[in-house]
């Protein structure tokens, strides 16, 4: 594994457990047993390092929910079983990580939004519009408002004003934050 690649990787972990703005070079070179200055080689600064933190995190999310998309759920099974994979991520998240982006780092934050906003937009609504066409969600279901009130920008109302990870379970997040949503557009019987 190359010096970038490690370098990419401890930083993603840090970043996300203690937040960008707590998580120091010093901290992330000592942990690689490397100079600050070597940090400096791969990246021309800390954002830039942020930034390559987020894209790999996208990337390892990305091979996770693969499968999900080959598999023979229906649309809507796959979504859910997405959202699951998602929480299971921002659950590692500290709020802090999400806000320091915003405050601190206002380039990475983008970045962050841009990549968040694709598998929304993207990934997720393939398969709400195929399940709207097989029938499983409503025909009159305005697919891209919901996407933009519901699935979209979760991250924020997970951590706005607490932390709702640490008074609920993800699954009961997960049930009322997406799944309850999903079946509101489905026909009724």
């Amino acid at each position: 594994m190359s010096n970038r690649k490690k370098l990419i990787k401890v930083a993603k972990e840090k970043f996300i457990v203690f937040g960008s703005k707590h998580t120091t070079m010093d901290e992330i070179a000592e942990l690689l047993g490397i100079s600050k200055k070597t940090i400096y080689a791969c990246f021309s600064s800390k954002e830039e390092l942020i930034i390559e933190s987020i894209k790999e995190l996208i990337n390892e999310f990305k091979i996770d929910v693969a499968p999900i998309f080959n598999s023979e759920k229906t649309p809507l099974n796959k979504v859910i079983a997405i959202y699951e994979v998602i929480f299971e991520y921002v659950a590692k998240f500290k709020p802090s990580f999400i806000f320091g982006l915003k405050k601190y780092y206002p380039n990475a934050y983008d970045t962050y939004k841009k990549e968040t906003e694709n598998i929304v937009f993207n990934d997720i609504m393939v398969l709400l519009n195929e399940a709207k066409e097989k029938g499983e969600i409503r025909a009159n279901v305005d697919l891209e408002l919901f996407s933009k009130l519901y699935l979209n920008g979760l991250e924020s109302r997970l951590f706005d004003a607490d932390n709702l990870f640490d008074a609920y379970p993800k699954e009961v997040l997960l049930e009322y934050m997406i799944v309850n949503n999903l079946n509101s557009l489905k026909p009724s019987v």
